[in-house]
């Protein structure tokens, strides 16, 4: 399964020059199960509100839309779970890589479903290297900057 970032859906949901288009062919040719978390669905609710400028835009109702069909699989939070994976991260990851509580949180939410792939455009937060250190696997790939963060 793979795990959706706020911030990929973001590009699929809005133009992010350099994103968008890239989001786009993704979702075309990917075939396994695609994973919002209601993490980070509740991080898209506050985002598109801002984007929009009101909360219930059309971007908002198309994400909603696609949970409630089932085309995308809405994952409840198990918050014991989520926070006891989240504190095995810190603890393991946090003396090496400097990751904020949120996208620690992500990532933690992105293992307790059982994903193996972690979609995220998010190169400044230490996310997407966090991910990797755990060995899910990154989408896009990392670059040698995020690279050299492990």
């Amino acid at each position: 399964m793979d795990y959706a970032d706020t911030n990929f859906l973001v590009a699929a949901h809005f133009e992010v020059p350099g994103h968008t288009d890239v989001v786009e062919r993704y979702l075309r040719r990917s075939t396994r199960p695609f994973v919002v978390g209601e993490l980070a669905e509740l991080e898209c609710r506050s985002v598109f509100a801002r984007k929009e400028h009101r909360a219930d835009g059309e971007a908002w109702r198309a994400l909603t839309a696609r949970l409630d069909a089932g085309d995308w699989h809405r994952e409840p939070v198990s918050w014991e779970r989520v926070m006891a994976k989240a504190r095995e991260l810190i603890d393991r990851h946090s003396p090496r890589i400097q990751v904020g509580s949120l996208d620690t949180l992500h990532v933690a939410a992105a293992l307790v479903a059982g994903c193996s792939t972690f979609l995220s455009f998010d190169v400044q937060s230490n996310a997407r290297v966090l991910a990797a250190s755990t060995r899910l696997k990154v989408w896009p790939e990392l670059s040698a900057a995020e690279k050299g963060r492990r």
